[in-house]
């Protein structure tokens, strides 16, 4: 399937403006004269780049008139970025032929580029221009699987149902390949440099992203900024918003809704500017406003003394299927899928599991550290998990107040327990860098399952969930980071 998308001969490809540009800042004495006379030999580019260079959106105090001035003014990676960001743009088609939704494409790819830069330049980060250019092309994969399979492609994007975070394995599931990887490799092919390839690699798995960190960091958050300024329950989004750049960058309450205000601005002025199609704009002010009550309504059912969990439930109907604060699958959601898998086990004689993994000290956490620290541990732990798993096609979803549960559709209790060890060492691991608390985030889990051979020792799903419940208290009582099986009786 790889070699079939990369050999597609209606894949888009790199301008010649755009390969001269790549060359020349390649080189190590680069000759900024040659540069500005490469893209002023292009004067429709010429004149975007300048337009640009002198919107809101790049501050300047006075107005540029030349490209020698913007690589003067910006520095040589704005104007880089720029050249290659209207470049791509146009490579890639703005129109579209009515079947693939550009609108949302485009409208996903600038806010994310949009909310990316500022929130490194609010951050002082040495990289607000390869977030930009990163953010908008992040999803260049889905271009390209588009190009090449056409309906095929368009079939697998509403399984999402508008969750985008589950695209990937939607992907992996259907057609075995991921347009995450598809894009980097075509990136790679146009020999984009690493910084720029590794946001369009890794903005579904940050964590994976090693020395080019930051960058994935500010287009994974300017992500979730996109979900704050789309999404119909903004509050949940914003949760995100805030509990990942307090993770990462720093950032308070405020600084997250001064960022959101900015920009869903800033997204309708370079919307104009790259003539791109996003629909109709954001209006920060009100969406905030939304949150907020949303939140306090939230604030109001916990006041009223229900369990987090609980509150979180209140917000689920029965279509919903993602889990408002951490993204990963909710209750209603979870339980079908997992009905699926045991019924498909039960039948072909294959194994299954379930792993129930909880915080150790949760209640504790929160009390001492506040909600925010709370929700950070639950939101790492989630992006954690459904990293591992969700590539294999197991489904982690979020089951009580600080509880996940891992449904793996090919794995055993044996296999089970293996892979609940490496989960519990990885977030201990992990825990250090996420800023909660002075002492490592350490979680418990509960194993069960269905074996491949021998007597059966469930008739039904609940029973597994319920057995792999017996073991996570057991492994509670124990004193807590530990993993514990449920054996029964006839298989024992």
């Amino acid at each position: 399937m790889i070699q079939r998308i990369m050999s597609c001969p209606s894949l888009p490809s790199l301008p010649a403006v755009a390969m001269r540009v790549l060359e020349l800042t390649a080189q190590r004495d680069i000759s900024m004269d040659e540069l500005a006379r490469t893209v002023q030999n292009d004067q429709a580019l010429a004149a975007k780049v300048l337009k640009t260079v002198n919107s809101s959106f790049y501050g300047l105090r006075k107005r540029c008139t030349t490209i020698n001035g913007a690589l003067v003014m910006l520095g040589l990676s704005t104007v880089k970025s720029l050249v290659l960001g209207f470049s791509l743009v146009s490579a890639m088609g703005e129109g579209g032929d009515g079947e693939f939704d550009l609108v949302a494409y485009w409208r996903r790819g600038l806010y994310t580029g949009v909310g990316a830069k500022l929130l490194a330049d609010r951050k002082h980060k040495a990289v607000a221009d390869e977030a930009f250019l990163g953010g908008l092309l992040q999803d260049l994969g889905m271009m390209a699987m588009y190009r090449t399979l056409g309906k095929r492609y368009l079939r697998v994007i509403p399984i999402c149902e508008g969750n985008h975070r589950q695209l990937a394995k939607a992907e992996l599931a259907e057609l075995e390949v991921q347009h995450p990887e598809i894009g980097a490799m075509l990136a790679e092919r146009w020999k984009l440099p690493p910084e720029l390839v590794a946001p369009i690699r890794f903005h579904e798995r940050p964590g994976s992203a090693g020395e080019h960190a930051d960058v994935v960091r500010c287009v994974a958050a300017g992500n979730i900024v996109h979900d704050v300024l789309t999404d119909k329950d903004p509050s949940a989004a914003l949760r995100r918003l805030h509990a990942q750049c307090s993770s990462w960058f720093g950032m308070t309450p405020t600084e997250c809704k001064d960022l959101v205000r900015q920009a869903g601005a800033a997204a309708k002025e370079m919307a104009s500017l790259f003539r791109l199609n996003t629909g109709v704009h954001a209006e920060p002010e009100k969406i905030l406003e939304m949150a907020q009550r949303q939140l306090k309504e939230l604030s109001r059912t916990r006041d009223a003394g229900a369990s987090f969990g609980a509150a979180l439930d209140a917000l689920v109907c029965d279509g919903d299927t993602t889990d408002p604060l951490t993204g990963s699958v909710g209750p209603m959601e979870l339980l079908r899928r997992a009905e699926e898998c045991f019924k498909g086990a039960a039948s072909g004689g294959e194994p299954m599991a379930v792993i129930l993994v909880t915080i150790d000290g949760f209640d504790r956490l929160v009390g001492t550290h506040g909600q925010d620290r709370g929700d950070t541990a639950l939101l790492e732990t989630a992006a954690l998990l459904m990293e591992r798993f969700e590539a294999e096609s197991g489904v982690v979803g979020r089951h009580g107040d600080s509880t996940f549960a891992i449904v793996l559709p090919r794995g055993g209790r044996e296999a089970a327990v293996r892979t609940a060890g490496e989960v519990r060492r990885a977030i201990e691991a992990a825990s250090a860098r996420w800023g909660i608390s002075d002492q490592p985030l350490t979680v418990s889990a509960g194993a069960a399952g269905l074996e491949p051979s021998g007597p059966r020792a469930f008739t039904s799903v609940q029973q597994v969930f319920g057995a792999a419940a017996r073991a996570l208290e057991a492994a509670r009582a124990a004193g807590g980071n530990r993993v514990r099986t449920f054996v029964p009786k006839i298989a024992a």
